[in-house]
């Protein structure tokens, strides 16, 4: 690297220039001698050398250490200690400074070489690296995962700021501190709470797996990936997690799960949930001897309507008949659609037939009173069909049947009105 410019500080006129000698020997180009850390810091501001041959003990109020350590941070410009003394206090204060080279005077041509270059040397490949960490500083930072890396001892030593934010903790907070003790997760909705240590990250994390992320009361849905950091000798040397909010997923889910067991039009259960609620209304009705009342209900001529006003109109007559049919039921009972214009009602928790057939009068009642759909008002009259569990049925195939078979016996009486299932229908 012959052609650099060097900066010497010495304060001895004698020994500053036969270094000055000797670096021009070795075909460096000297950039200025100066006597003391005051200078020194100037002259490297105005001409910004390439290296800096720095005396520890200096003329003024400035030493070497401390004049090296403010060029250091100042203009990135490595420095080469050249120093007489070799006590340890000396020694320590050099060496935090990190200097790139150290030299014990005297010294002669052959080792002032070798420690100028191996200086540039390490100034290059220190130059590269943190170029490489900033180019990695800055992919890490751009991702849209949160993430987190440690030390061997589980010591966070990165965070970016999609995981700050998500943690709601600044890099300045979480570095130095324990993963576990920095992220709190929770295993599923109810499961157990604890800190997320190396032994989680080298087991892994199954892709089917709940976590929840704890930030004080607040818990948010995440999705883990991590694993240890292997050097060649197989030795944990650190360990990286990502993590991303999966709230909007869970969300969509939710919805998706919601939507497989209701009604898209009305919002009430459909035919799925409705014979899933039935079977476990059998259940507790055997188990503690009580009926249960099972409706089917058409909106009578529901066809006219379509065709006068269109399928639109239709629909909101629908929602109204929803919205009416559970203001009349009960919080034990459960009213679904089953498609087109065709309602379910489970009738739970009945001591005496009469209680169903009351129910379902009530209904055939309020349907005969003017509902209003669109700022348009309409009566729309309703066909009922009531089977009671033990007495018409035991299955829930069974009392849908003759439910349904009550129901075309109220349509075929004239409509607008209830009819209990009975062997002569």
């Amino acid at each position: 690297m012959k052609g650099k410019r060097v900066l010497l500080v010495e304060d001895e006129l004698l020994i500053a220039r036969h270094i000055e000698q000797m670096v021009k020997n070795l075909g460096y180009q000297v950039e200025g001698v100066v006597e003391s850390g005051e200078r020194a810091l100037q002259v490297a501001g105005e001409k910004l050398p390439d290296l800096v041959l720095m005396d520890i003990r200096l003329k003024g109020q400035i030493d070497g250490i401390e004049a090296a350590t403010r060029i250091w941070k100042l203009y990135s410009i490595p420095i080469v200690y050249l120093t007489a003394y070799t006590d340890e206090d000396t020694l320590i204060k050099a060496t935090l400074a990190e200097p790139f080279g150290y030299l014990i005077k005297p010294f002669d041509e052959k080792e002032l070489l070798v420690a100028i270059e191996l200086a540039f040397y390490k100034h290059q490949v220190d130059m590269e690296n943190k170029e490489k960490r900033r180019w990695l500083n800055a992919i890490l930072s751009s991702i849209t995962d949160g993430l987190i890396s440690t030390d061997p001892e589980g010591l966070i030593n990165f965070i970016n700021p999609v995981a700050e934010k998500l943690l709601g903790k600044s890099s300045e907070v979480v570095v130095g501190q324990p993963l576990e003790k920095i992220f709190m997760i929770q295993e599923g909705p109810a499961g157990r709470t604890s800190g997320l240590n190396l032994e989680w990250l080298a087991s892994g994390f199954a892709a089917d797996q709940d976590f929840y992320l704890l930030r004080g009361e607040e818990r948010l849905p995440v999705e883990l990936r991590g694993s240890l950091i292997w050097d060649e000798a197989g030795q944990v040397v650190g360990s990286v997690l990502v993590f991303r909010d999966i709230t909007q997923r869970k969300l969509q889910e939710e919805r998706l799960n919601y939507l497989a067991i209701h009604d898209a039009l009305t919002d009430l259960p459909n035919r799925l949930l409705f014979n899933d609620r039935l079977k476990i209304g059998l259940e507790q009705a055997r188990r503690r001897n009580l009926k249960l009342g099972v409706i089917m209900l058409d909106l009578d001529f529901f066809k006219v309507i379509n065709d006068t006003y269109g399928h639109s109109f239709g629909d909101l007559v629908l929602i109204e008949a929803g919205r009416i049919l559970k203001q009349l039921t009960r919080k034990t009972d459960t009213v679904a659609r089953f498609g087109g214009d065709e309602f379910t009602i489970l009738l739970g928790e009945l001591h005496t037939e009469a209680t169903g057939l009351q129910i379902a009068e009530r209904i055939v009642q309020a349907f005969n009173l003017p509902m209003t759909v669109d700022n348009r008002k309409l009566v729309i009259t309703a066909s009922l069909g009531l089977a009671i569990f033990p007495d018409h049925g035991q299955e829930p195939e069974e009392l849908l049947k003759r439910a349904d078979l009550a129901l075309y016996a109220a349509k075929d009486a004239g409509r607008n009105q209830v009819r209990l299932y009975s062997e002569k229908i």
